[in-house]
């Protein structure tokens, strides 16, 4: 399933593949495709809604994405 992220660090957007196949709770860092900065990604599968909530951070705490 594809989620629109918005950078930490340089505010940009963009998309990435998550899979439920890999875990209903996952954790990851992925380099910002805009900025390459590292950014902290903690996914977990909401089962009512069949997608995924993301808390997106820097590293140093997440502030939750809304999607």
């Amino acid at each position: 399933m594809d989620y629109k992220v918005i950078c930490p660090h340089c505010r940009e957007k963009f998309a990435m593949t998550l899979y439920h196949e890999d875990g209903d709770d996952q954790e990851f860092i992925y380099d910002c495709e805009v900025c390459c900065h590292p950014i902290a990604i903690q996914a977990h599968w909401d089962q009512e809604h069949r997608r995924f909530s993301l808390n997106v951070g820097r590293g140093d705490g997440y502030d939750e994405m809304p999607i």
